[in-house]
Order: structure tokens, then C-alpha cells, then sequence
């Protein structure tokens, strides 16, 4: 029984405590919940405005990089308009562009055939910037028959000037170039208007990786660059190169989302997508540059985006499962020190069931409802001590009275056995002389008419000693009654 009261005592403290800290957890849990909702779409919100600006920025340096690469081929093309009757002057046109424009690679100045008869059917002054500084030669042969290549022949087919996709010259004649590189190319007219060769200037694809993969909104994030047809023209995986494109990997495996990306990409638009992309969760943004009708996109990891607001959800939990853990210890303590008197109670009690109604409980000190209940615990008990004590001299009394009845019982019941006895044997002595009397009386009524006055006289007399044979009888009983009244009205007088 103590343990058990004592169990429960402490388990109330318990429940208390676990009552307190799941309340507070849940209005916790639920600040925490929604504050962490609308951080996740901060969070997002924010991640989508960081890659689309980074996208923009790396696009707009990129767009005036070509752009810059467009005017000063502009102006080169002026002048070499302007001497197209001075066909070696194109040699150092060619040189001095490159000297005006360290980021382009090579620049070449190609004629149709036979435009300068003097020089053949091949005239294209060609000179590259590479490690060993600006070099300069005659390109083509019949090895390299430079009008059929397409940064020829596109521009001259759409009479305007175009950015070919990103080529590997293939010359082994001559000068060098071990570089991909894309190529800006316009038509070149002479004073009529036909047109009749075509400028070009290179760019190193090399510059395109390093601006573009260089790019990094986040650790992890990466960069691509897709050219018209959908391959890759700039990728962290250089083997896929040229030879892959955004859509490859649906051919063996149907991905709808990447499929989507993929045909936005192709048809320039711009925007952010989430899909899976290599195994990882990625947001992937996208835009297209509007001189060459390529597309850059840009994927970032959901892991780096959201990487921060997980590892601080992770610190807030910890911190909110410590706080709640202390919380429930630090409750319990006060609690259980606060029910105190609690405890006490119960434990007095326990004595007090036992039988020790003088177990002492001190009096409380504390104002509050736990202090007057234990004060008046201890006025119960005093209370109570008294009732006991009363309980018992009563009990006592009825005790000793009870002992007094069972002695008057076993004598008055010996008494009546006495009494039983006596009547019993008056009431014997006096059949015989009422038999006597009641036959006499029966014969003097059968007979009276034939009786004589001395058989009359004779039957009286027996009659008459039978009659005072039952008087004094009857005296002896009147006696007896009169006494055993007299006794119960002694007894009455003294109970």
C-alpha cells in the first residue's frame, strides 16, 4: 500500500511535468512549424532570385563580350571594304584586331576564288593569338578548301552575318590551332554590293568554360551551355562534348521533366524548372544569349539551395528537443517540491491507516492551498485523535456494561430456571388437590338428591382442606411473583 501511494504521488508530479512540456511543445512546435514554413519559401524565393540573377549576369557578360566581339569586327570589316584593291593589307588587318581584341583567337579575311587573280584560288590572310604570341599565314588549299567550311558558307548562303556553332579546325597545314572555338562571321562587299568573301573572328571556347563554369551561385551548382541543335557546347563532363546533348539520357530512360527542359531550352526560353537530373534533386534555370541563339542554364543542387535551412532546422530541433528535456526536468523539480506537503500527507496517512492516529504532522508555514490543506490535515487529525479517544472510553463503558447484562442475564436466566422450578412443583402439589375438588364437586352434583346430610357434610370438609391446601399454594406463588417484582424494580432503579 506505501509503495503504492508513493508511486502514485510521484507519477502525478510526473504526469504533470509531461502535461506542462507537451503543451508548451506543441505551441512551440506549432511557432516553430509555421515560422519554418514561410522560411522555406523565403528561402526558396530567394534561391530562385539569386540563380535567375546569376544566370542574367553571367548572359549579360557574355552578350557584351559578343557584342564587343560584333563591333569590332564591324569596324574591321570597314576597312577591309575600304582596301579591297590593296589585297596584302588584309595580313596585318588581320594582326591588328587580335592585337585590339585579346580575347578573340584568330581572325581570318577569306575571298572568293579567284577574287584576287594574282593570288590564286585561295586567298584568306589568317592570323592566330596563340602561346607564342600573333601569328599569320595564307590559309587554304586544296587540302583545305576554306569555302566549303560552314563559318563560310552560312553567312554567304543568308547574306548576314552569323554565329557558327563550335568547331575544331582540322588543318594540319600550317599554323596550329589545337582549340574549339566558335566563330563570328559576316559577308564582305565590295563597292557594287556583291558580296565577295567573308570576315571572321574566333573565339576560344576555353574563354566560353572558363566564364560560364566559373559561374557558381552555389558549391555545387554547375553550368551548361547548349548550342541550336541541343548538344553541349559547355559541361562540367568535357567527354560529352559535341557528341551529347541535354536529351540523351531520355533515350534509354523517359524523363518527361528533363524532356520538357530540354525543348524549352531548344525553343529559347527562358525560366527555372525543378527536375531530377543525374540522381540529385536540382533546380535548373535557363535562358537563351540573343546573338547566337544558344542556351545557358544553370544547375544548382535543392541539397546546396536549401542546405543552410536544413542545417538550421536540425540546430532549432536539437535545441528545442535540449530545451523541452530541460524544461520537463526543471518542471518536475518544482512541481514535486511544491507538492511536498503532498507527500507528506501521504505518508501520514499511511501511519494513521495503520492505527497510529498520533503520528505528527507539522504544521504548514505556506500561505497557499497546499499550506491549508496540510494545517488543516493536522486539525482533522487532532479532531479525530479526540473522536478516538471518546470512541474508545465509550467502548470501554459498553464493554463493561455488556460484561454487567451477561452476568444479570445468566442470573435471572438461573433465576427463572428457578422460578420455572418452583411453579412447577407448586403447580404439581396442586393438581392432586384440584382433582379432588372438582370430583367431589362432580359427585355432589350427580348425586345431591341422594346424599345425606353426613356424606354431604363429609364431602364439604374434604372440599374444604383441598381448598386451603390450594390456597396456601397459591399463597406461596403470590409470594414469589411479589418478590421477583420487587427485585426488577431494584434493577430498573439502578441501571
Amino acid at each position: 500500500m506505501s509503495s503504492e501511494r508513493g508511486h502514485v504521488g510521484h507519477s502525478f508530479s510526473t504526469r504533470m511535468s509531461i502535461w506542462v512540456v507537451l503543451i508548451v511543445a506543441v505551441i512551440f512546435t506549432t511557432a516553430l512549424g509555421i515560422m519554418f514554413y514561410v522560411s522555406r519559401y523565403a528561402v526558396q524565393d530567394e534561391a530562385l532570385q539569386k540563380g535567375r540573377q546569376t544566370l542574367e549576369n553571367t548572359a549579360l557578360y557574355i552578350d557584351n563580350t559578343l557584342k564587343q566581339v560584333e563591333i569590332a569586327a564591324d569596324n574591321m570589316k570597314w576597312h577591309v571594304e575600304q582596301n579591297l584593291q590593296h589585297p596584302d593589307t588584309m595580313f596585318f588587318l588581320s594582326r591588328q584586331i587580335l592585337k585590339s581584341n585579346p580575347n578573340l583567337t584568330g581572325c581570318s579575311i577569306a575571298f572568293d576564288p579567284y577574287y584576287f587573280s594574282s593570288k590564286g584560288r585561295y586567298f584568306s590572310p589568317y592570323s592566330y593569338n596563340g602561346k607564342d604570341g600573333i601569328q599569320t599565314e595564307q590559309e587554304g588549299s586544296d587540302s583545305y578548301q576554306y569555302h566549303c567550311m560552314d563559318w563560310y558558307l552560312i553567312p554567304k548562303l543568308l547574306d548576314k552575318p552569323y554565329w557558327v556553332e563550335p568547331f575544331q579546325e582540322f588543318n594540319t597545314e600550317g599554323i596550329a590551332v589545337r582549340e574549339v572555338m566558335t566563330s563570328y562571321c559576316q559577308p564582305i562587299y565590295d563597292g557594287s554590293g556583291k558580296s565577295v568573301g567573308v570576315l571572321s573572328v574566333d573565339l576560344s571556347l576555353d574563354w566560353f568554360s572558363r566564364t560560364i563554369l566559373s559561374t557558381k551561385p552555389y558549391p555545387n551548382s554547375n553550368c551548361i551551355l547548349l548550342g541550336r541543335g541541343g548538344t553541349f557546347i559547355v559541361h562540367p563532363d568535357s567527354t560529352r562534348l559535341f557528341y551529347e546533348s541535354i536529351l540523351t539520357p531520355t533515350l534509354e530512360t523517359p524523363d518527361s521533366a528533363l524532356t520538357a527542359l530540354g525543348e524549352a531550352m531548344l525553343a529559347g526560353e527562358s525560366g527555372y524548372r525543378k527536375i531530377h537530373y543525374e540522381g540529385t534533386d536540382c533546380y535548373v534555370f535557363y535562358m537563351p544569349f540573343r546573338r547566337t541563339e544558344w542556351s545557358v542554364a544553370i544547375i544548382c543542387p535543392e541539397s546546396d539551395i536549401f542546405g543552410p535551412y536544413q542545417r538550421l532546422m536540425f540546430y532549432v530541433r536539437m535545441i528545442t528537443i535540449v530545451g523541452l528535456l530541460l524544461l520537463l526536468i526543471f518542471t518536475w523539480y518544482i512541481i514535486r517540491r511544491k507538492l511536498q506537503p503532498l507527500h507528506l500527507l501521504v505518508r501520514s496517512t499511511e501511519h494513521i491507516s495503520q492505527g497510529h492516529f498520533d503520528t505528527p504532522i507539522p504544521k504548514s508555514d505556506r500561505q497557499d492551498e497546499l499550506g491549508q490543506l496540510q494545517n488543516s490535515f493536522v486539525n482533522m487529525q487532532e479532531s479525530l485523535a479526540t473522536y478516538i479517544q471518546q470512541i474508545r472510553q465509550s467502548t470501554n463503558m459498553l464493554r463493561q456494561r455488556n460484561v454487567e447484562l451477561l452476568q444479570a442475564y445468566e442470573h435471572a436466566r438461573k433465576a427463572e430456571s428457578v422460578k420455572t422450578a418452583f411453579v412447577d412443583n407448586m403447580t404439581d402439589q396442586m393438581i392432586q388437590p384440584v382433582r379432588e375438588v372438582a370430583a367431589i364437586t362432580d359427585d355432589i352434583r350427580e348425586h345431591y338428591m341422594s346424599l345425606k346430610p353426613e356424606e354431604a357434610q363429609q364431602k364439604v370438609k374434604q372440599m374444604m382442606l383441598s381448598t386451603d391446601v390450594i390456597l396456601k399454594l397459591l399463597d406461596e406463588l403470590i409470594k414469589v411473583a411479589e418478590k421477583d417484582q420487587f427485585n426488577n424494580s431494584n434493577e430498573e432503579s439502578n441501571s
